[in-house]
């Protein structure tokens, strides 16, 4: 399959944000490798997030994690046609080439979080084999020269032991976008323990309409809270009873297969 051509939109975001990156890391920036819908042809303009790696020669130290997110907070500034719509997890090689057996210390952005610290280990594996699968450097290295080569049976058993986690997630949800992505992201777990396939959430979902019909309603309208310009038309909100069920259902079917 031929690469997608990353949207105009994205690649001006991309030089904006490695050019602010290279000012604060300088030589510690071994690369940054962009994955997700931008590299699918799955953008959404307007709506998707831009998903980024920036794996760093060592760990992120407290100066750096500090210069990060004050830059961070001026991008935010200068382009508010981007905000909460950035992902950037910062970590080491080493991080990368350990994740299995370590966990190690690295900085994340996204969607709905502050610039902060986390621990990368096991439950990246999702994000790492997406990024060999569809990821771009947009500098250093190409990914599989960073990435260790992750199987599809790794990945349904990361998705399978990262599903226990969403119960709680889905609880403390309080905004109709929240459970809109949760319903999403169950569906591309489902679709990835099912086929063993990892596709975009949009398109998992589609998928899913058909494979969970009692769920469909809720599927349809987290799609249009998620995607207005989708052509679903959506009959009410999506609500936590019916997005915990989905997911007990979710979580069934992937501990059967």
């Amino acid at each position: 399959m031929a690469p997608a051509t990353i949207p105009p939109e994205v690649t001006e975001l991309a030089d904006q944000l490695l050019l602010a990156q290279r000012q604060v890391l300088g030589d510690q920036l071994l690369g940054l490798y962009l994955f997700g819908s931008a590299t699918t042809g799955a953008f959404e303009s307007g709506i998707s997030d831009v998903d980024t790696v920036a794996v760093l020669v060592d760990e992120p130290s407290d100066t750096e994690i500090a210069a990060l997110a004050v830059m961070h907070e001026h991008l935010a500034r200068d382009r508010p046609d981007w905000a909460d719509r950035v992902e950037v997890d910062y970590l080491s090689a080493d991080a990368i080439a350990q994740f299995r057996s370590k966990s190690r210390p690295a900085a994340r952005i996204s969607p709905g979080e502050p610039f902060h610290r986390i621990q990368i280990d096991r439950r990246w594996i999702t994000d790492w084999y997406q990024v060999l699968k569809n990821g771009i450097a947009l500098y250093g290295p190409p990914p599989d020269e960073v990435f260790p080569p992750i199987t599809t049976s790794e990945l349904v058993d990361a998705v399978r032991a990262q599903l226990g986690d969403w119960p709680e997630r889905i609880s403390n949800a309080s905004r109709p976008g929240q459970l809109a992505y949760a319903v999403l992201t169950l569906c591309r777990a489902l679709r990835i323990c099912s086929t063993g396939d990892s596709v975009s959430k949009k398109d998992a979902a589609v998928w899913a309409r058909t494979e969970m019909p009692k769920f469909r309603r809720v599927i349809e309208d987290a799609l249009a809270v998620r995607y207005p310009d989708a052509g679903m038309t959506r009959q009410s909100q999506p609500n936590r009873p019916d997005v915990l069920r989905l997911c007990q259902v979710v979580i069934e079917r992937c501990t059967e297969r």
